[in-house]
């Protein structure tokens, strides 16, 4: 019997051995069917992915040439006529010290409250240059916010009757007083300060209109970062968009700078110039003078030195068209003369104005930008409209 139950258990073994025997032999290469199909596939996708890998980086140099390009066919779309009067070196050197001035106008103003904007008491003022000159005006205007912290008397809350013998009572008036003298440390107020923009003078064979240039690193953030645009105002038709940052500053002078305007004579020249911020603001007096004052239209010259974009191609067009006579001067090393961006926020923005350019590396961002690096390129005459090369370029 036990024999016989072990055989039946050997043969039920070598039944199932077998069994799973074929089984494992069946199993075994479909599954390494299986396994190297999923190989095969994910070589496939591997070799997909590192095609897809090279169209995307295409597309990307693409995108990138194109924008390139894009800028540069802005630049070029914006056929700006030349000015009918040529550019004036001598001028141009008296209204690059009238910048310089017009800073230190700003300064003393800042620091001396009984300063009243004469700038024959600046460091700068050479009588010699300025004979026969008398200054019509001072240009004042607000600047942007600034914060101060000020200390206000908060009445101070009496004692109950029981604070006296209330332990609780006394630490939560102790509490109290804390908190006020905390809140008195802190407490700040938002308000604008009059400042000088610059000033108008007048002789017998010309008139001069100067802006300063920017001092402030808060008047960058809210000329270049300005996220938007707008149409230009005070204008009868449209005159093409602006920069907001640039509009929102020359508002606060233009009702006195075209009230002064209406005074000079229309007979002589009329030069509306400025450096840096003050070269973007003389842009949008100057239309705005030859819109509104028309008696002066033909006399505006506009010259403007490390001037940023302003405006759009429709701008600098209706401009040149408004201010045929407009000369920038650029140092060609100077980083703010190219903001905003060609393209900024899906706005366009252009220069206006024929160029005459130098080159001045100092090294950093503001020595290459500051008035005194354009009035030394200027007093030296080395400012050009000719095209040319600069050394190491790479272009013959």
């Amino acid at each position: 019997m036990t024999k016989h139950i072990a055989a039946k258990i050997t043969r039920r073994q070598l039944l199932l051995g077998g069994l799973a025997a074929a089984s494992a032999a069946t199993a075994i290469p479909e599954y390494l069917r299986r396994q190297a199909d999923s190989d095969r596939q994910k070589q496939v996708l591997a070799l997909l992915n590192e095609r897809d890998a090279d169209k995307i980086f295409l597309k990307t140099l693409e995108a990138d040439a194109k924008k390139i390009n894009e800028s540069r066919q802005i630049q070029a779309s914006v056929k700006l006529s030349g000015p009918p009067i040529p550019y004036n070196r001598e001028i141009s050197k008296l209204l690059i010290l009238c910048s310089k001035l017009a800073t230190q106008q700003y300064l003393k103003g800042k620091v001396d409250p009984k300063y009243d904007g004469d700038i024959k008491s600046l460091p700068g003022y050479n009588a010699a240059k300025f004979k026969g000159y008398i200054q019509l005006a001072a240009l004042k205007g607000e600047e942007a916010n600034i914060s101060e912290e000020v200390e206000v008397d908060i009445p101070q809350p009496t004692a109950s009757p029981n604070s006296a013998t209330d332990p609780i009572g006394e630490n939560v008036g102790t509490a109290k007083k804390a908190i006020v003298n905390t809140a008195k440390q802190v407490v700040k107020i938002n308000r604008k300060i009059p400042v000088y923009f610059g000033f108008v003078l007048s002789s017998k064979k010309h008139n001069i209109i100067v802006f300063r240039g920017t001092q402030r690193t808060i008047e960058w953030v809210l000329n270049i970062n300005a996220v938007y645009a707008t149409k230009t105002q005070a204008l009868s038709k449209s005159y093409g968009t602006i920069h907001p940052g640039f509009s929102t500053i020359y508002s606060n002078i233009a009702a006195q700078t075209l009230e002064i305007a209406k005074k000079l004579n229309p007979s002589v020249p009329c030069y509306v110039s400025g450096h840096s911020l003050g070269a973007a603001i003389a842009t949008l007096a100057a239309i705005d003078i030859a819109v509104n004052v028309p008696r002066l239209k033909k006399q505006v010259q506009l010259y403007t030195y490390a001037s940023p974009r302003v405006g759009d191609p429709v701008f600098a067009r209706e401009h040149n068209r408004s201010i045929p006579n407009s000369y920038r001067v650029v140092n060609l090393a100077d980083a703010i003369t190219l903001v905003p961006f060609t393209v900024f926020f899906k706005t366009e923005y252009v220069h206006v104005g024929e160029e005459w350019a130098f080159l001045a590396q100092n090294g950093d961002v503001m020595p290459n930008h500051v008035v005194d690096t354009y009035r030394s390129a200027i007093d030296k005459q080395v400012e050009t409209n000719k095209p040319r090369t600069s050394p190491n370029s790479g272009l013959k």
